[in-house]
């Protein structure tokens, strides 16, 4: 089967966007295979192409065609629709966005297989609002569907909703003009509110019924939402068109900053395009230290070579008062190590009903933005070092870590909302290792009764994340927090609010480090060592401040007796299974 790939250009960034998609399809693709660069008019509203863009085009063997926005130019998402009308003899129209990537090579004719073949939306919010939709298939006069699929970021099940970034679908189907009517009818209608900028997809799926076409969702591979989660570490899992959105994602991901400078240094006239914007231009300048980062090759089954670059990460957390931001603060003081003490952008990814792919982001974000010379936020103090003890010293600031190799190693930490979701937090970053810091239950407690009053009072209901109420705790846990909420003695509420803790680090103790806060006061740099060496591609130890051991901090003065039975009536199986003893 020939396939003819298309995609728009136009002044501006997606002038830059859609020359970087042209050079990397040509790059790995092979075979009978026709590449067509619609520009939109009229000029007077789009803008006119380059005589040294057009003449670029040419020496990559891409013919451009004019496209025509008839659904309202006023609605540039619209061109996409007149992209899949064009007049070709290829047996397949492939619409790409501009802002995708191709990362290796594939087979249209096989990974295309079907007249319709589209993936999913990443997520189903457009889906939720089933009136709208029963509106809009009422408005056509098609049945309602009772066929569903699966939101391929959120794993929600949803009504058959497409993301429009890639579309193949069989030539001479008259599928463009389907689309365009729908996405006309859907615009004129008053009653179906809040369509831009989703017109173009909700018509889809309203176009493919009315043609019934067969489809194939295509999996995540080909159409990889790279702004939403990160790409795969593995080069064989690498995908094969990458939808990135901006250039700071770009950026952050080195596979695909590696690619746009190869492109960049294969193609002069693309250098200088890029070299016009200053977003665009940083992709110019890879991360030189003086010491490389560690690349892994990985040859295709056509020679062409693919780049997986080691990021070290790993994720501290642990029962409140254990020693977590001591952890933390040594590990800092190592070299090419940041540790970001209890994160902000956190929070928001880990209270979404889908795996938190935002916080496997926020670590590559991180990264970037030192690299970049970007100050990042923590809780440092004047010196700069991380605090060692939140309850003496809790506010951020910022301010640029300083590092001497693009592998240094990344580092959050976090207790109650990382405990709560340690299996969402191992499916977003499988490589990188949870530790977790336990300490004796009874200057656990002691700790709580002096310092925060959230812990001292056991507000369950009151935990930003892991609350009494969350939707995304198991039948347990809410059994739990719901015990703890309902105790009045806060004796009982703090034993019980340790057990829970416990309990959550003993279910998951297969996949974590556990470090105790006595061994980890007392043996700083053989702890420090041994968590290094669990944690793939780490930097070596070393560290120019002083690891002076010490003697673990205990205020047991203030339990009285009412305290130490309610931990050994309700905890000491608990604490016995974590190595503790009265």
């Amino acid at each position: 089967m020939t396939s003819c790939f298309v995609f728009i250009c136009q002044p501006g960034d997606l002038e830059i966007k859609s020359l970087l998609l042209a050079t990397s399809l040509k790059r790995h693709l092979q075979g009978d295979v026709e590449y067509v660069l619609a520009f939109p008019e009229p000029v007077q509203r789009w803008g006119q192409l380059s005589e040294e863009t057009l003449e670029f085009v040419k020496t990559l063997e891409i013919r451009t065609v004019s496209i025509t926005n008839r659904i309202d130019e006023n609605y540039p998402i619209g061109n996409k629709v007149a992209c899949l009308g064009i007049e070709t003899t290829a047996e397949q129209i492939v619409f790409l966005d501009s802002d995708i990537l191709c990362l290796r090579p594939f087979s249209p004719a096989e990974d295309f297989p079907a007249p319709f073949n589209a993936k999913p939306a990443d997520l189903a919010t457009l889906t939720y609002d089933l009136a709208r939709w029963q509106r809009i298939y009422q408005l056509f006069q098609l049945p309602f569907p009772d066929w569903r699929f699966l939101a391929t970021v959120s794993g929600e099940l949803m009504l058959p909703y497409f993301n429009a970034g890639v579309i193949a679908v069989q030539n001479g189907l008259g599928f463009a003009p389907v689309w365009e009517e729908c996405c006309q009818k859907i615009d004129a209608e008053e009653s179906i509110t809040d369509k831009r900028p989703w017109l173009d997809q909700l018509a889809l799926s309203v176009a493919l019924l009315k043609l019934q076409l067969p489809h194939h969702c295509l999996e995540e591979r080909f159409n990889y939402p790279v702004h939403l989660k990160p790409l795969p570490t593995a080069s064989h899992l690498a995908p094969a068109l990458c939808h990135y959105h901006w250039p700071a994602v770009i950026r952050r991901e080195p596979q695909l900053n590696q690619l746009v400078n190869d492109l960049a240094h294969t193609y002069p006239l693309l250098k200088q395009r890029l070299q016009h914007s200053p977003e665009w231009a940083m992709l110019l300048s890879p991360y030189a230290f003086a010491k490389s980062p560690r690349r892994f090759f990985a040859w295709s089954e056509r020679g062409k070579t693919t780049y997986s670059y080691s990021r070290p990460e790993a994720i501290i957390t642990g029962i409140p008062r254990s020693g977590t931001s001591y952890l933390c603060r040594l590990l800092h003081t190592v070299e090419n190590c940041v540790v970001i003490n209890e994160p902000i952008p956190i929070y928001a990814p880990l209270t979404q009903h889908y795996y938190p792919w935002q916080v496997a982001t926020y670590y590559q974000e991180v990264r970037r933005d030192i690299l970049d010379g970007v100050p990042v936020e923590n809780k440092v103090s004047d010196s700069g070092q991380v605090v060692e003890d939140t309850a003496v010293f809790d506010a951020r600031s910022r301010y640029l870590p300083k590092v001497n190799r693009p592998d240094f190693l990344v580092a959050t930490k976090n207790t109650l909302a990382y405990l709560a979701r340690l299996p969402h937090l191992k499916r977003v970053m499988p490589e990188a290792p949870i530790i977790a810091c336990v300490r004796h239950p009874l200057d656990t407690i002691a700790s709580w009764k002096t310092t925060f009053p959230h812990l001292r009072e056991a507000r369950v209901t009151e935990f930003p994340v892991g609350h009494l109420n969350d939707p995304l705790l198991s039948h347990w846990q809410h059994q739990r927090l719901a015990e703890i909420a309902a105790t009045p003695r806060e004796s009982i509420k703090r034993a019980l609010l340790w057990r829970y803790l416990a309990e959550c680090i003993l279910m998951n103790a297969h996949s974590l480090i556990l470090v105790r806060y006595e061994q980890l006061v007392v043996e700083p740099k053989t702890v420090l060592r041994t968590l290094l060496q669990h944690i793939p591609h780490a930097p070596p130890f070393y560290t120019a401040d002083k690891m002076t051991p010490s003697t673990p901090r205990q205020k047991r003065e203030v339990l009285d007796e009412e305290d130490v039975q309610a931990v050994w009536d309700i905890g000491g199986q608990w604490a016995r299974e974590l190595g503790y003893m009265r």
